[in-house]
């Protein structure tokens, strides 16, 4: 149920979070602010990303900037 590569459509906050935990990813407890961060640890490199966390849906540009900031391709990410 990926979108067509190149068209990103908005998502829900909740299914970017189960999206990003699927790739390894958990969330971060002591963030301030409105934000939140989810880091993976992968061969002893950290990769963090960072999201709204008080609007329910994630607008293509920040599910675009998401998935840049994990390193995978975008067919991967889904």
């Amino acid at each position: 149920m990926s979108p067509i590569q190149g068209k990103i459509r908005p998502l829900p906050r909740d299914r970017v979070i189960r999206i990003l935990k699927k790739n390894g990813y958990v969330q971060v407890k002591h963030v301030k602010g409105r934000h939140l961060k989810m880091k993976k640890y992968d061969g002893g490199k950290c990769m963090a990303t960072t999201m709204v966390s008080h609007c329910p849906t994630i607008v293509p540009h920040a599910i675009r900037c998401i998935i840049r900031q994990t390193g995978k391709p975008e067919h991967e990410f889904y």
